[in-house]
């Protein structure tokens, strides 16, 4: 056989000779979220309010609290480390937040009024008048690796700070993200069209959809994504994260060995290979359409969230 040269011309990308950008200084208004599912809404619930994290308003005070408390983000990938103060947690967030199209961040508020933390570091930018207190921030919280060509999104990024912890915050957040995942998108009718519509097919009637939360008051009525699932992972060993996604309905999938390089991995990767990081295996469960529509997922979601504790 005659010798052959496959040709492939790829270069990897160069690497960053600075550091990323952190924008704690940009303007609100221009802070660009980088999300491919299409405007980000606020959501809320009769005790939760998520809204977009822009670094301006929420940054400041978020580092402040998450300041060496290095286990709530023991089980993250993140480099650099976010409790190692308000830069890092900027640069941390901007490489695998904001850089990434499929993920989108937002900052908890307890609306309830149950739980509270007093500002220290005040934010960089004036809030607007419908924004809740700050002293109501209870964490963060996400959708990651969100793909519409395959209509999937993950919950992820989730800090809940010790003073929100074991309260109704995350199961509202959680219920939050799921009804804007997996919700059919609003179906938008003109009153002038519908009795058109109607006329055309007794059977197929076009109604809008309802959703347990708010239309932002700043945008359009709210669109849920109408994604066919939502994935929850985290490192097997972080049993808490994994019960935490069964209360709200996900299915166990089982495991994926040796995942993720991260910091924090205990399975140490092949000699030579330059593994000088642990590796993770993660727990992966999910929620279908079918799931959330037709076996009940959606009903228990919000019994969860209609508890009083």
């Amino acid at each position: 056989m005659e010798s052959f040269t496959f040709r492939n011309a790829f270069q990897p990308p160069p690497k960053p000779t600075a550091k990323f950008p952190t924008h704690g200084d940009t303007p609100a208004e221009e802070y660009d979220l980088n999300f491919n599912g299409g405007p980000v809404p606020i959501l809320a619930s009769s005790k939760v309010t998520l809204i977009p994290f822009l670094p301006a308003w929420h940054a400041p005070h978020y580092a402040s609290l998450l300041k060496d408390d290095e286990d709530l983000v023991k089980w993250m990938p993140y480099i650099p480390n976010p409790a190692h103060g308000y830069e890092e947690l900027l640069e941390c967030y901007e490489k695998v937040i904001r850089s990434m199209p499929g993920c989108v961040l937002f900052a908890v508020f307890d609306t309830s009024g149950k739980t509270s933390a007093p500002v220290v570091v005040p934010s960089k930018a004036e809030l607007p008048d419908w924004h809740p207190p700050m002293e109501t921030f209870a964490g963060v919280m996400g959708l990651l690796n969100t793909d519409r060509d395959s209509l999937t999104t993950e919950i992820g990024h989730i800090v809940v700070l010790r003073h929100a912890q074991r309260t109704h915050v995350s199961s509202h957040a959680v219920g939050l993200l799921l009804h804007y995942a997996l919700d059919h998108p609003y179906v938008q009718v003109s009153s002038s069209r519908v009795p058109s519509l109607r006329s055309a097919s007794s059977v197929n009637e076009v109604e809008p959809l309802q959703a347990p939360f708010a239309a932002s008051p700043i945008t359009q009525p709210q669109r849920a994504l109408g994604l066919r699932r939502c994935q929850w992972q985290c490192h097997h060993l972080n049993e808490p994260s994994s019960r935490a996604a069964q209360r709200m309905g996900f299915r166990p999938e089982g495991l994926i060995r040796m995942q993720r390089i991260v910091v924090s991995g205990n399975e140490q990767g092949r000699k030579g290979d330059g593994g000088f990081t642990g590796s993770r295996t993660s727990w992966v469960g999910s929620v279908t359409w079918g799931d959330w529509e037709n076996e009940g997922v959606r009903d228990l979601v919000d019994r969860q969230m209609s508890r009083e504790a």
